[in-house]
């Protein structure tokens, strides 16, 4: 049993801890505050946009770097969310302005979304999607050897994934992450068989099982950075909570950052912000500050 007991919980109060959009119910207008300032983060930053690493229709990627890149640049892997079935790499891109700005490599990447594909494929696809830009770092300018996974909410689930899941025998050897910075996440999947979201997620009790990467937090040896808001659901902060101790006991390098009144859409400013705590904290285990 975790930090947080939701079994015993009405199909409401389910839904008011494990739906963030039931939890913030003006959170378009946060979905709206991502593309405007996305938007202009493209305009600003330049790069090469849709980019492929596989067939699919979303199996695309954008890549940001510095203006005066330097050989050898963290390469930082932007995740985003949507609980796997919403949003998309253009509410992410104002997320990777500081690392750009710091002299980082930065790769925006997409993925196609339940219903028309399962999680299970998902995660294969960011396996795919990890491979293909461990091969190009070079190309780059960036080290294959500082690769840096940060992702939002399901894409906090999938960059843990990308350091832990069981890797394909059919794809080059897993390249090593250097360290992970998982915001809002969510790590251990059976509460989500029981919320509305799952109508279009579709998962069952053996792809849950598979894909709840708090089973595989004792497989973590990098340095891992977990964000939570503190005006997010009890239900949700559990979720971090409970994470970080699987690491810890593991003896994982993780450390746990409460963000003080962020809700789960708004820890994403935070996270986009390199003069506060978020901000920071990630743009030092990429090692792009002091």
């Amino acid at each position: 049993m975790g930090s947080f007991d939701w079994r015993r919980l009405s199909e409401d109060e389910l839904e008011a801890q494990y739906n963030p959009r039931r939890a913030v119910p003006d959170f378009e207008q946060h979905f709206n505050a991502y593309v405007e300032r996305s938007a202009a983060a493209r305009a600003a930053l330049g790069g090469e946009f849709d980019l492929r690493y596989g067939p699919g229709p979303l199996q695309t990627y954008d890549l940001h770097r510095p203006k005066q890149a330097k050989a050898g640049a963290p390469l930082v892997v932007l995740i985003h969310g949507g609980y796997w079935r919403g949003l998309d790499k253009n509410t992410m891109s104002f997320a990777a302005v500081p690392f750009v700005e710091a002299g980082g490599v930065v790769v925006n990447l997409n993925y196609d979304l339940c219903p028309k594909v399962t999680l299970d494929a998902i995660v294969r696809e960011m396996q795919d999607a990890l491979a293909h830009v461990a091969g190009k770092a070079a190309d780059w300018g960036a080290d294959a050897a500082k690769i840096h996974v940060i992702g939002h909410s399901a894409g906090a689930h999938l960059a843990a994934m990308l350091a832990t899941a069981p890797w394909p025998a059919d794809l080059p050897a897993r390249p090593a992450i250097a360290s992970l910075g998982l915001v809002s996440g969510v790590y251990e999947l059976e509460p989500v068989l029981h919320v509305s979201v799952n109508a279009e997620i579709r998962l069952d009790d053996a792809m849950a099982r598979r894909n709840s990467v708090m089973r595989f937090a004792p497989k973590l040896t990098c340095p891992v950075l977990i964000a939570v808001g503190d005006a997010e659901p009890p239900g949700w902060q559990a979720q971090s909570v409970d994470f970080h101790q699987a690491c810890r006991d593991a003896g994982t390098p993780a450390h746990l950052l409460r963000l003080n009144g962020a809700n789960h859409f708004t820890i994403k400013f935070a996270q986009a912000d390199p003069t506060g705590p978020l901000g920071i904290a990630l743009l030092r285990q990429a090692g792009l500050r002091a």
